[in-house]
């Protein structure tokens, strides 16, 4: 696996604009978007930082498997990101909804987006719940009104390619 700092940006550039896509499971595969997260160097690792609030389907699907993959789309599709954004893994299939392809993933146990043109696939190597007494005040006043916070995924990224 080789990630250049040339792809690196280009993930966070996308995520920043327009967000990505995150998918993980088989039975049944989820996807979700994601506007927050960060790679980087840890522990001599190449690491995306994956926050997921507990109350969301991919939660409960990578804390099982472990593992994640992260979708960045090549051409635009917002629209579909943001009608992601608005739906429940729980009550719907997302791959089906919004008419994305899957494809297994080569390394994890999951699903890949085939629409998208790059894929991370991450094993985790760490999730840590994030915890009111710890977070700064500012910011559970500015983004954890209802106190849902999000776990922490660390994942290794094992496999980076161009689909």
């Amino acid at each position: 696996m080789y990630l250049s700092e040339k792809q690196a940006q280009k993930i966070t550039e996308t995520m920043n604009m327009c967000g990505l896509f995150v998918t993980c499971g088989t039975n049944p595969p989820n996807v979700m978007s994601t506007h927050w997260g960060s790679i980087g160097t840890f522990w001599n690792r190449r690491v995306f930082v994956l926050p997921v609030r507990e109350s969301k389907l991919s939660h409960e699907i990578i804390d099982k498997t472990k593992s994640f993959a992260v979708c960045m789309p090549v051409k635009d599709m917002r629209d579909e990101i943001v009608i992601c954004d608005h739906l429940s893994g729980f009550k719907t299939d997302k791959f089906s909804q919004l008419h994305l392809h899957p494809k297994r993933a080569r390394q994890i146990d999951s699903y890949v987006i085939a629409d998208c043109g790059f894929i991370l696939e991450c094993k985790v190597i760490l999730s840590v719940n994030m915890e009111d007494a710890r977070i700064d005040s500012a910011l559970t006043r500015d983004m954890y009104e209802h106190k849902d916070f999000h776990t922490l995924y660390f994942g290794e990224i094992i496999e980076a390619y161009d689909i």
